[in-house]
Formats: structure tokens, sequence, C-alpha cells
């Protein structure tokens, strides 16, 4: 079975992603001045642009460079960061989940592909967490409480909010064929976004899946 990974954005990010023919990393959307509605921690956006990749031992792995350069993914769905979202909990956005849209792939299409790449067990800034750049480490990741929903810490697991949010990398961009699902709160916006694919145009067309499920609910 594939091993999926999830990339969030908001809805109305989606004809730009499709214009510039994917999903690009920080570093160089920024560069390149491509606009988006922001449904991330800015405070954590900084601490990426600042945190290296890198293993234990101090040795860069994938390409190297910082957060910043790699096009993120959650090994999970509903993650912490979806719940802030919900909460309004995000400085500079109250838009809420229902905007919020699922893009979709795998480890095996990314791995078949030509970036480099690399993934962690837990939360990336945080000190503790690891890095790993090789199919035969995703043992490393705590798949229990990956698909977990419950990710509270607790007294005798403080650990757990971390590992629910390892995370997977791509260097550079994500080409926007290697999307092979986009997953959607409602039928309202699976609608909105089969206008935006049928006004875009792409080649390139995943399937628009409600999925109810990889949110939290009202």
């Amino acid at each position: 079975m594939a091993i999926l990974i999830y990339h969030i954005t908001h809805v109305k990010n989606l004809a730009s992603i499709i214009r510039t023919e994917g999903l690009w990393c920080d570093a160089e959307r920024l560069r390149q001045g491509f606009g988006s509605v922001g449904i991330a921690h800015q405070g954590l956006k900084d601490r990426r642009a600042r945190t290296p990749v890198r293993s234990r031992d101090g040795h860069s792995i994938a390409a190297g460079g910082m957060l910043a350069n790699y096009v993120p993914f959650y090994f999970a769905n509903r993650s912490p960061m979806l719940f802030s979202i919900k909460t309004g909990h995000v400085a500079g956005y109250d838009g809420g989940q229902s905007g919020v849209v699922y893009l979709v792939t795998s480890v095996e299409r990314v791995a078949r592909g030509d970036r480099r790449w690399c993934f962690t067990d837990g939360h990336a800034v945080e000190a503790m967490t690891e890095f790993f750049d090789c199919v035969d480490a995703l043992n490393k990741v705590d798949w229990a409480v990956v698909k977990s929903w419950s990710w509270k810490n607790t007294e005798s697991d403080p650990d757990r909010k971390r590992r629910k949010q390892a995370e997977f990398f791509v260097h550079g961009s994500a080409p926007w064929d290697w999307i092979e699902q986009i997953g959607v709160y409602n039928r309202s916006v699976q609608g909105a976004v089969q206008e935006i694919l049928a006004a875009e145009q792409p080649s390139h067309q995943p399937p628009v899946n409600v999925q109810a499920r990889w949110y939290y609910g009202d």
C-alpha cells in the first residue's frame, strides 16, 4: 500500500499552483514573487528558514540547505496545524478549515521522480527531531501516533504531538503531475475546485474527493 503524504493549502491558491506547475518551496516562492493566501504561522516559517536539513551527526542530507528550500508534506491528515487553523489561532488568517484543501501524493511517487527528498520522525523544527533520506528508515516514523487522531501530549507520553507532525520534504518544488488526489471539506468546496480545474485546464487533473474525516468536526 502506498504511503500517502499531505500538503495543505487554501483553495484560493490552487489556480496559481496549477499555473506555476506545482508546489514551490517558500524560498523559491518568495524569490519568484508568487502570491498566496497564507494559512501557516509566520513565526514557524521564519524558524524553518533558519533550520538546516542535516543528520544527527551534523552532515547535510538530501540536497542540504534549509527547510525553506523544501516543499513540506505531512504523513498525517487532520494535523495539529489544521486544528490551529480551525480554531483561529493562526495570526493573519481567520477563514477556518473549510477552505483548506489537501494536495496528496505518495512517498513512492516522489521516489520515482527527479527531486531530492527527506523526512523526519517529528515536527521538523524541534531540536530532538531526526532527518532521514532513505526509505529503509521509514520505520523511524511512529506510525501508530501518525495514524491516530488523538495526538494530545499526556503525562506518560509528552512527545505525542511532535511525533504526530512527522514530515516529508521535497527539494525545490513538487510538480503538479505528482498530485494524485485533491481532498476537500465538503461538496461545495469540491465544486469550487472542479470549477478551477475546468478553467485552468491542466493536462493532469487529479480526482477531487470529499474527505470529511480529514477535517475536525464543527
